[in-house]
């Protein structure tokens, strides 16, 4: 089977206006919202605008020949495709404009977004999952007890001027926390808003609490949520999904399936199972119970010790921290045993998960 940057070349010279929007051209088009094109994108305060291509040139040309890179949790194949991508007839000429990223460690906020006019009358949104900055990682676990979290109040309001400021229809998308984010946006939006939605994709994107999902605003656009995860998901199973889910197959094992350019693509689609793995809903059991061990007090408590203790080393991004292993070492013996033994446990969980994953990847 193939992969995205296939599919760019099976499909890459049909233009969206030849040929609308699919469930891969939306995983593509959030792959892209990782890009940092501080510089090289307009704001969304803007009124002007850039083609892929012009923006890719910039970025490239931005970094004077330097390797691109966004972070070491972030595949090289990310940067390939986007390159691949603004090469293509299909998606060079779209124009990107109200880009957005926003850092604040006082608010505890990593937030970014960008939006692509694709036809005439037709834009896809885009919001960015967590990046390599430890106030992104520190606010993604901030969900596990708070609602909003800073970032989903600024997408909410990120969309909220986009639609008052371009007429057409909207497609809202992204991947890991920022398809949680396009959710998010899109059921705290005015009802002019919602009523130019076509679809909400939420690529292996974490749900919300109970509440929520069960509240008035959620329930008003969950029709329109297309939630699409790995067959051995673990992000996208975390918390509570309401919308029905489609599950694509992965050629990758274990955690590395949460990758969007793993996912396995055929004709103008991702190739579909009927569920997910056991060792997927056993995980999903498993985590639930491990959060449910703790209230949501217990949970603050335990995210700001792990946070604070981290930040400590003085390090801003995971690439920083992950690189000085002294730091680390150094960040493990300052934590309490209550934490460390969280934390033991949470990473037995994915261990396990990921070792059987992987085990029933091999014997195929």
């Amino acid at each position: 089977m193939g992969n995205l940057n296939d599919y760019i070349e099976w499909r890459g010279d049909l233009r969206f206006s030849d040929v609308g929007l699919c469930e891969v051209d939306a995983l593509i088009l959030s792959i892209i919202s990782y890009m940092r094109f501080d510089g090289v994108v307009p704001g969304v305060d803007e009124d002007s605008s850039v083609t892929l291509l012009e923006a890719v040139k910039r970025l490239l040309g931005k970094n004077k020949g330097k390797k691109v890179t966004i972070g070491k949790l972030f595949p090289p194949e990310f940067i390939a495709l986007t390159v691949a991508a603004a090469k293509s007839r299909r998606f060079s000429g779209i124009r990107l404009m109200c880009y957005e990223n926003e850092i604040s460690e006082v608010e505890e906020k990593q937030f970014s977004a960008l939006t692509f006019k694709i036809t005439r009358d037709k834009y896809f949104v885009a919001f960015r999952g967590t990046d390599d900055t430890l106030t992104g990682w520190k606010e993604s676990f901030n969900m596990s007890f708070m609602l909003p979290i800073p970032a989903q109040r600024e997408a909410a309001e990120y969309f909220s001027k986009v639609a008052k400021k371009y007429n057409g229809s909207f497609y809202l998308g992204g991947h890991s926390k920022g398809g949680n984010l396009a959710v998010y946006a899109a059921a705290e939006a005015e009802d002019s808003a919602k009523d130019r939605i076509i679809t909400i994709y939420n690529n292996d994107g974490p749900g919300f609490d109970r509440e929520y999902v069960n509240g008035e605003k959620f329930r008003s656009v969950q029709d329109k949520i297309l939630t699409v995860v790995p067959q051995s998901s673990v992000v996208g199973m975390l918390l509570e999904h309401e919308e029905e889910y489609v599950i694509v197959k992965s050629n990758a094992g274990g955690l590395l399936q949460h990758d969007g350019s793993t996912w396995e693509v055929t004709g103008g689609s991702f190739v579909h199972l009927d569920t997910v793995t056991e060792d997927s809903k056993l995980i999903d059991r498993r985590l639930k119970e491990w959060l449910d061990g703790m209230p949501p007090s217990g949970r603050e408590k335990f995210v700001d010790t792990v946070f604070e203790t981290l930040t400590a080393t003085n390090a801003k991004t995971l690439t920083e921290l992950t690189s000085d292993k002294l730091k680390l070492v150094k960040a493990w013996s300052s934590l309490d045993q209550t934490t460390k033994n969280f934390l033991l446990k949470f990473a037995a969980i994915l261990i396990k998960h990921n070792a059987l994953s992987v085990k029933k990847k091999k014997s195929k």
